[in-house]
């Protein structure tokens, strides 16, 4: 005892350095009610709550217990705290305290040491409000705090804020064999301040003795109970588990059940959960577990960390009652509760991004993937929008729409611009213009009447839909006398004195203006990938009088195209001059008479077909792949008859007059670019219309080789065309190009040709035209470094980018370009006069198509393409070379596999030997093989 007297004599000088001079009971109440708070915290101490004057009396009252720690825990907390607590009235030396203090201890009946703790109490206290009642109340409580001290003792045991007295009890456990006792710490019940004050103390003593015997016991019966529940077998701990987790349990705990180690909880909780984190805490287990939500507008999931906050004590109970883990409900209720949450959160954010790209008419899926774009990358795993993560979201995302924004408002202002597709041709628009339309079918002069009306006039323009078609029209004027210039894209025949240009309908110059322009084949204003020409010739010519030709199918979409311009039209009808007679029989291949002209429709068609009529004529063919001088020199055999018969595609139907008497279709089917479908009526009329040239034959005949395509030539041949109607395709020129790379601040031609594919509204009866091979040549073109102009006349460029040979040329073209070296042309090699295979000839028809890629480059980048010369001669001897070819009787064709020789007409495209090798066993059929 007197050694803890010591200490606390010792505790209360320390703490006297903090309150300045004060002892504990003068000085704290100096503290504040929050810092009082933090004390009891401090010490453990959790239920005293109230007034500062509550706090106090607690304060006082545990400092006051002498042989109690908290002396030196409280004295712990204030030099932690390291605060000076000033007096806030100047302290008084009074002589006359002193001898109050004792006068009135005299007074009263006390034993040295309630004399001593009583002058300690009052040593600080002002003389004047020391008085009998303060020092009886102190002595009351001093007495009082002496008695708690020696039954304490006495019991061995401490009472604690409430008057419970707390003890330490053996306890055994026996369980699995193991006998062991442990220490914990009981209470008993709560005894009354008043009872505990004014009990006689040895009846308190024997009284608490009685209670503490009673508690251990209950206590005892209740670890026998629980141990009893256990068993033999546990479903979540093992034996040494179970034993383990008993001797280890501390003495004294909030929980009401052995608490258990974080690695064995992680592993229970695992077999519920699964992979899941666990952070183990006082009184609860935070468990973390993988969820995942499906985002609104998207087919995506988001995944997130769901976290569970477990009761410690339940838990614990559920385990060593050995009760089933479901956390169903609690997990269900949580992610429900956690995801209403984000998609409340994320409804508003969408909306108020939604507000910042009003202009853009986001569709909901749209608007969704963009907040995404900008909000998931801020959420890993979680589904938490802070207000600073919707602050960055939206940041995100209006600098992600901004381009979109400035673009819309530039396509706007786009589309206000050349909307009135008309007005982009100012020259035409200021002219008053004269339409006529000449519609007839084939053979019935119309061409031939506007052809003379052009060469009666002072200026004029032949627009023409094929190369070979210019070339026909510029001789005609020149044989008439007429001073004319050819210009087609790869070739310009100038004449400065010229007051007539024959011309491809690609190359119309729209700032030439003339008196009559002529416009062939005007039905071709409905082709798919070129038929923009034809509306663009129409819409812009700059000529007093525009006189169109064609089929009588184009009658009424030249009406509404004038109607639109609200300019002048005239039809003028023509009657074919010599009858077709359709013939009731197919023609069988010997039956067959000269003059007649063979129709396919692809190039291996009429090569096998050539080589089948070679056996009884001398064969002339013509088809698209064939540059126009050969097709013009096979025509001009067919005409002279050196040749019998001719074999064609449909290029015949356009352009090229010759003495043929009877038309034979071989198939009555043919590839448009997108599909294999039967032929048009508006088709046959044209092919059959070539038959019974005027002059030479007084009437033309039309059949097939087979009864099929007979039936489909018949059924076609009377028919109606169907009659061609708007919207027209139209297509930017390069003033356009420009004009849309301007406003919308654009480099990438791919990109201006998408826009104004997919983008543009017209006020007329106009939709932007198919440019799929514009836009393939673009992504080639975009690649290399070039000025817009440099690449609009590249993607412009006649190109057959199906063809590796062309696009490998073509590639080598834009690399030079880019570079600014000159690009030479490179002879070709021929090892013989003709080609021996069809292979050879398709390469010979390739090379040649490479002589007018760069002839046609020439003339729009003479400095790059400098061997005009050479290359114009190297067309020469390839012409020849494909001529030869085609004179010959047969052509051999190869395996596509190992490139050996096959049968004659074989209608396959591989060997027997390679088709036993690679699909013999598989399954397949010979048939799906067949080539194509």
């Amino acid at each position: 005892m007197a050694k803890k007297s010591k200490k606390n004599s010792k505790i209360n000088q320390k703490i006297k350095k903090y309150f300045d001079g004060d002892p504990f009971d003068v000085g704290v109440s100096r503290v504040s009610t929050q810092t009082l708070s933090e004390l009891f915290h401090y010490l453990g101490i959790y239920d005293v709550e109230g007034s500062k004057e509550m706090l106090l009396k607690v304060a006082r009252m545990i400092w006051s217990e002498v042989d109690s720690d908290y002396r030196g825990a409280i004295l712990d907390f204030f030099e932690q705290e390291g605060r000076i607590y000033k007096a806030t009235a100047q302290k008084e030396q009074s002589l006359e305290r002193d001898g109050k203090i004792d006068m009135l201890i005299k007074e009263l009946d006390t034993t040295p040491e309630e004399a001593g703790l009583l002058r300690e109490a009052f040593m600080d206290v002002r003389s004047k409000k020391i008085t009998i009642e303060k020092m009886e109340s102190k002595l009351r409580h001093i007495r009082y705090s002496l008695k708690k001290e020696r039954i304490q003792k006495r019991v061995d045991g401490v009472f604690d804020i409430d008057d419970s007295l707390e003890f330490n009890a053996s306890l055994r456990y026996v369980i699995y064999g193991q006998n062991f006792h442990k220490i914990l710490t009981l209470n008993t019940k709560v005894y009354e301040y008043d009872y505990l004050q004014e009990g006689e103390e040895d009846a308190l003593v024997k009284e608490i003795e009685t209670e503490k015997e009673r508690v251990v016991a209950l206590k005892q019966k209740e670890i026998d109970g629980f141990l009893a529940t256990l068993g033999d077998e546990h479903p979540y701990l093992s034996q040494k588990e179970i034993a383990s987790a008993l001797r280890a349990a501390p003495p004294k705990s909030k929980l009401s059940y052995p608490p258990l180690k974080e690695e064995i909880l992680k592993r229970i909780v695992s077999g519920v959960f699964g992979e899941s984190e666990l952070q183990l805490h006082d009184e609860e287990l935070l468990i973390a577990i993988a969820q995942s939500c499906t985002l609104p507008y998207a087919n995506k999931e988001q995944p997130y960390t769901l976290e569970l906050h477990v009761e410690l004590n339940s838990l614990l109970g559920e385990i060593w009652k050995s009760k089933t883990l479901d956390f169903s409900e609690v997990i269900a209720a949580a992610k429900k509760e956690h995801e209403e949450h984000f998609f409340a959160d994320l409804s508003s954010l969408v909306a108020e991004c939604g507000s910042c790209a009003t202009l853009l008419h986001l569709s909901p899926e749209t608007l969704h993937a963009k907040v995404y774009d900008a909000l998931l990358e801020l959420l890993p795993m979680s589904l938490v929008i802070s207000p600073k993560t919707a602050r960055k979201t939206l940041k995100r995302f209006t600098f992600s729409i901004h381009e979109a924004i400035a673009k819309k408002q530039r396509y706007e202002l786009l589309a206000r611009t050349i909307r009135d597709f008309k007005n982009l041709f100012p020259l035409a628009r200021d002219m008053r213009r004269k339409l006529v339309l000449h519609i007839g079918p084939t053979n019935s002069g119309k061409t031939y009447q506007a052809m003379q009306k052009l060469k009666n006039a002072d200026t004029g323009y032949y627009l023409a839909p094929l190369r070979l078609l210019a070339l026909e029209g510029y001789e005609d004027l020149r044989e008439s006398g007429i001073d004319a210039s050819l210009i087609t894209g790869e070739e310009q025949i100038l004449d400065e004195e010229a007051t007539h240009i024959s011309s491809t309908i690609e190359m119309c110059n729209f700032d030439v203006d003339v008196d009559v322009c002529v416009i062939d084949e005007v039905q071709m204003i409905d082709d798919r990938d070129r038929g923009w020409a034809w509306a663009n010739a129409i819409i812009g010519a700059p000529a007093k009088e525009i006189i169109m030709t064609g089929s009588p199918n184009v009658r009424e979409a030249i009406a509404a195209l004038a109607a639109y311009l609200g300019e002048e039209l005239e039809i003028v009808e023509f009657e074919r001059k010599n009858p077709l007679v359709l013939l009731d029989a197919p023609v069988h291949e010997r039956e067959v008479e000269e003059k007649t002209a063979i129709i396919a429709f692809s190039r291996k068609d009429v090569l096998k077909l050539k080589q089948i009529f070679s056996k009884y004529f001398s064969v002339s063919v013509v088809y698209g792949n064939l540059s126009p001088e050969v097709r013009r020199e096979e025509a001009r055999r067919f005409r002279s008859g050196e040749t019998q018969i001719l074999v064609a595609t449909d290029a015949i139907a356009m352009g090229l007059n010759m003495p043929i008497k009877t038309i034979l279709f071989s198939k009555a089917e043919k590839f448009d670019g997108v599909n294999d479908r039967n032929l048009l009526p508006s088709e046959v009329h044209q092919i059959s219309g070539r038959a019974g040239r005027y002059g030479l034959h007084e009437k033309g005949y039309v059949g097939a080789l087979s009864a099929d395509v007979l039936h489909i030539v018949k059924k076609n041949f009377h028919k109606e065309a169907h009659k061609i109607a708007v919207p027209f395709k139209v297509m930017a020129n390069l003033d356009h190009i420009k004009l849309v790379g301007t406003i919308l601040e654009e480099k990438s031609l791919h990109e201006i040709l998408k826009f104004f594919v997919k983008n543009m509204e017209f006020d007329g009866p106009f939709v932007a035209t198919n440019l799929d091979d514009m836009l393939e040549a673009s992504v080639l073109v975009d690649s290399y470094d070039l000025d817009l102009t440099t690449k609009y006349h590249l993607t412009c460029a006649p190109l057959t980018l199906k063809s590796p040979y062309i696009t490998s040329v073509y590639e080598s073209y834009l690399g030079a370009m880019e570079k600014k070296i000159p690009i030479p042309y490179a002879m070709p090699i021929l090892t013989s006069s003709h080609a021996q295979t069809t292979d050879d000839l398709l390469r010979a028809e390739d090379m040649v198509k490479e002589i007018s890629l760069y002839l046609w480059l020439s003339y729009r980048f003479g400095d790059y393409f400098i061997d005009t010369n050479r290359a114009r001669s190297a067309r020469g001897v390839l012409n020849k070379f494909i001529e030869n070819s085609l004179q010959q009787n047969q052509l051999a064709t190869r395996c596509r596999m190992c490139n050996a020789p096959l049968p004659p007409n074989s209608p396959y495209g591989i060997c027997q030997a390679c088709f036993k090798k690679n699909y013999t066993g598989r399954g397949v059929s010979g048939r799906g093989y067949r080539s194509k």
